[in-house]
């Protein structure tokens, strides 16, 4: 009776076991169908998978660039295993959902939880509308051009001891140069003012509690970039396993410093307009929030700007300086001609170091920077989801809830748009400006209503550090860096897999 019972019970074990394999093969099956139904271009998916099969072992910035070269059409379809997904390619669709239209398309897919993550969820990148809206309006301030004539003066100093930690660390003691890391903390030294006032030096000391905690921010390891691949492309992933962006360490570190930052100048009765921490004091004020939203969610919305402040210019700006010097150790000519403009520019304003005027005058630095962050961009895709439906064309429907990505780097490296793409020539960047999408062809830091704030602030942090390492050094290469640089595959936003390598050689 018992054997009879077990065989039974077996059975039914293995009827449930097939039915529930049905199920998802036939829920897949539908979801696959998605983009046959509308007519759209789609990359096929595999099963469970859809086109993610290759994380973990390929970057995404690589992935899409191969998505891009492969598919040279305005726009195609992915699926995030089950979620269809639209990769856009088009310049002119691209000013539709960032400019024209954007009121469709104005949340990023993303999502952390808020419980979890207060940080993560509240920043001015990752937060929904409205409130992005209303803390956009707040932080925009902070990047004005005399607030930034002032950072300059900063990151001056700071790109100084950059200069002297290069002769000291690498030229008299001969050691390997891990640039991503030093560029880093060059980094971290000018945030650590912007954001909460305080002088700190990890350039001369690299046991600075801020770059200890920078450091924790910016190390990818297979556990953080697991964490950031599913708050970016599988949302639901990090909803239902509480995934982060900033970490508890890194969380209670901000908070601690702010408030400390915040309680000193009370006790002081010292204020200060130049930092960030002002300006959240500020925002806090301003802030329209439900009028059942509790304390703490005002108080979490300000440090959610500075943690991404920290880690959003830290990140970029040491990725762009590391692939410049890189490309410039590999052009020698473009070296030369880059280092004789920042040495006329020092021999006719008679200054050690150039100001923010003298660095925006550097046409030739500005075209060095613009190509690199056009051949590297940080971010391979800029994020949006449909909010409600919109009509692409007379085929086909965006509809709400859809997730579209546009594919930066696909964009960038267009023949059409960049011909012979996969090379560096800052000539074809010449006069032009920070603010130049070149038609929406040129999109290292977004466009539109959500583009990044910071671009300013960031690009006049990268400016600073090369003119003085292109006046004081050359650069070569290493016979352990080849020119093509492997790009860390747990990493989300692009980063090179040594930290990246070049000889410093001193001027005479």
């Amino acid at each position: 009776m018992d054997v009879a019972r077990s065989g039974v019970f077996g059975q039914l074990l293995i009827f449930l076991a097939i039915v529930v394999v049905t199920a998802i093969y036939l829920f897949f099956h539908k979801r696959y169908y998605y983009w046959k139904k509308w007519g759209v271009h789609y990359e096929k998916p595999f099963f469970i998978f859809g086109n993610l099969s290759y994380l973990m072992r390929k970057s995404t910035w690589i992935k899409f660039k191969e998505w891009g070269e492969k598919n040279k059409r305005d726009y195609f379809g992915l699926y995030l295993t089950w979620q269809p997904l639209l990769i856009v390619q088009s310049p002119t669709i691209t000013r539709n959902i960032l400019v024209k239209d954007h009121q469709h398309f104005q949340d990023r897919y993303s999502y952390t939880p808020y419980e979890s993550d207060p940080l993560g969820s509240l920043n001015l990148f990752s937060v929904k509308s409205p409130l992005w809206l209303n803390l956009r309006h707040e932080l925009t301030p902070m990047f004005t051009t005399n607030r930034l004539k002032m950072l300059t003066e900063l990151m001056n100093l700071n790109a100084k001891e950059l200069v002297n930690k290069i002769k000291r660390d690498h030229i008299e003691s001969d050691k390997r140069v891990d640039m991503k890391e030093m560029f880093s903390m060059y980094s971290s030294d000018t945030v650590g003012y912007t954001v909460f006032g305080i002088y700190v030096s990890s350039l001369k000391d690299p046991s600075s509690p801020l770059w200890y905690i920078t450091q924790h921010m910016v190390k990818w390891t297979v556990w953080r970039g697991f964490e950031f691949t599913m708050i970016f492309l599988l949302p639901f992933i990090a909803r239902l396993f509480r995934l982060t962006i900033f970490t508890i360490p890194a969380t209670d570190y901000v908070k601690n410093l702010f408030w400390n930052t915040v309680n000193e100048r009370k006790a002081t009765g010292v204020t200060t307009s130049k930092d960030l921490v002002n300006q959240l004091l500020q925002l806090k004020q301003n802030l329209k929030l439900p009028d059942n939203a509790s304390p703490q969610l005002a108080d979490d919305i300000m440090l959610a700007q500075a943690a991404v402040f920290i880690l959003g210019s830290v990140e970029t700006s040491s990725t762009i300086i590391s692939y410049c010097l890189h490309e410039l150790a590999y052009h020698p000519d473009e070296q030369e001609t880059l280092y004789r403009e920042i040495d006329d520019a020092i021999k006719t304003t008679g200054k050690e170091v150039l100001n923010y005027d003298d660095l925006m005058n550097l046409k030739y630095l500005s075209a060095c920077i613009h190509e690199t962050l056009r051949k590297y961009p940080p971010l391979p895709y800029m994020e949006r989801k449909c909010n409600k439906d919109y009509r692409l064309n007379e085929n086909f429907v965006i509809e709400a809830g859809i997730p579209v990505f546009i594919n930066v780097v696909g964009i960038h490296y267009n023949e059409e748009f960049y011909p012979e793409p996969e090379q560096w020539k800052p000539e074809r960047m010449m006069n032009m400006s920070d603010n130049d999408n070149r038609n929406f062809t040129y999109l290292p830091f977004g466009e539109g209503p959500r583009s990044c704030i910071g671009k300013r602030y960031g690009m006049m942090q990268i400016r600073a550090a090369i003119a003085q390492m292109v006046h004081k050094y050359k650069f070569e290469p290493t016979p352990d860096e080849p020119y093509l640089v492997d790009a860390n595959p747990y990493t989300f936003i692009l980063s090179p897999n040594s930290g990246g390598q070049v000889k410093f050689i001193e001027r005479k």
